[in-house]
């Protein structure tokens, strides 16, 4: 996946995930957005590979599947 087509929920929920696992309530309390919007991102960062579910509503990341930023600012 190219970098530029992840929004910036989608890293937020990446650079949470490089602390270790978590689920949709804890990332979107951590966030601020809606519990359905981080899920609904959980969901597509999983089929595109970067997220993997552990089961039980908990993801982690797949570090060799995530994207670089490219040059993108590392401040959110």
């Amino acid at each position: 996946m190219d970098p530029t087509d992840l929004r910036d929920v989608d890293w937020q929920i990446i650079d949470l995930l490089r602390e270790g696992r978590n689920n949709a309530p804890n990332l979107a309390e951590r966030t601020g957005y809606t519990r359905q919007y981080i899920a609904e991102r959980l969901g597509t960062l999983r089929r595109d590979g970067i997220l993997i579910a552990i089961g039980n509503g908990i993801y982690e990341l797949d570090p060799e599947e995530v994207p670089d930023r490219g040059g993108m600012d590392d401040e959110s």
